[in-house]
């Protein structure tokens, strides 16, 4: 499975970064989802939703990735503004920076989409709301195999400063222990480009971006 795993991840950079928008079937419509969303006292469900789209491509490439099989992104639509990097043959990283952006991705939503189960491991604690959100899970969906994700957001404070979303995933099947977690060894962890070093750690947190 990881040598499938590793043509899919060099398949991704090959073929520029493609990935396909919409190869998994969505358990939830947009009237479905904005009506459960607002039901349940959510605000801004129709972004919510919108921002769920954009990261579509996001999500079908780490399901891709984490069946371990050959990954074609050839006839699929582009990831646009990410940039991806591989770190080893088990670790990928999406990354995506704009000045004064609130936000345009929501990973976590277009996950749930799709039927992934999402286990929260923990989040750091910034001292600051301006240094981000950050967020450490299990991604599980039937008949692939789970990975550690972890998904950092942060809006831009000011309009002359930068948003960001940051996207690690981990298929090696090694999943960080507590004493790992609170030390920032997981992926992506060990400081972020606008945050501290964090000062504590909870055992969960919001999603990311909202």
């Amino acid at each position: 499975m990881k040598n499938l795993r590793v043509v899919a991840l060099a398949a991704l950079l090959a073929g520029g970064c493609h990935a396909a928008a919409a190869d998994t079937p969505l358990i939830e419509n947009e009237a479905g989802f904005v009506a459960r969303c607002q039901a349940g006292g959510g605000f801004d469900c129709a972004v919510k939703w919108r921002w769920a789209g954009h990261a579509g491509p996001m999500a079908e490439a780490l399901l891709a990735l984490s069946d371990g099989s050959e990954w074609s992104p050839a006839a699929a639509d582009s990831l646009g503004d990410l940039t991806v990097t591989l770190s080893g043959q088990d670790r990928i990283a999406f990354r995506w920076q704009k000045q004064g952006s609130e936000g345009h991705y929501d990973l976590i939503t277009a996950l749930r989409l799709r039927g992934v189960t999402l286990e929260p491991l923990g989040c750091p604690e910034y001292p600051m709301y301006s240094m981000g959100q950050e967020k450490v899970m299990i991604a599980r969906a039937e008949g692939r195999t789970p990975f550690v994700l972890t998904v950092y957001s942060r809006a831009a404070p000011m309009s002359a400063e930068v948003g960001a979303y940051e996207v690690d995933a981990d298929f090696s099947g090694t999943v960080p222990d507590q004493a790992a977690l609170t030390a920032g060894n997981y992926p992506g962890g060990g400081g972020r480009a606008f945050a501290v070093e964090s000062t504590g750690w909870t055992a969960d947190c919001p999603d990311p971006g909202f």
